[in-house]
């Protein structure tokens, strides 16, 4: 399941907690437990968009879950030193 959730992440970019639950069928508490392995590796990003709108009128607050996403992170390219002599 690992790879599908990586495969989902590239194919989509970025994607919430709750998406990524219901996509795959499992529990948050699952789901989070599964994206830990990702995180431990470095390969993913968690994105909190809570509080982005701004505006206070209350009309997009939703559950805390979905305000949460990730992102896959890309593989940094190691820079190339040239030793100074």
């Amino acid at each position: 399941m690992l790879i599908d959730i990586k495969n989902l992440l590239i194919e989509r970019e970025q994607v919430s907690l709750m998406d990524l639950s219901r996509h795959f069928h499992v529990s948050e508490t699952l789901m989070l437990s599964l994206l830990e392995q990702w995180n431990k590796k470095g390969r993913i990003q968690r994105v909190d968009t809570s509080g982005m709108c701004g505006s206070g009128c209350g009309s997009c607050d939703e559950a805390e879950e979905s305000k949460i996403y990730y992102r896959w992170k890309p593989v940094a390219e190691k820079p190339i030193f040239t030793s100074a002599k």
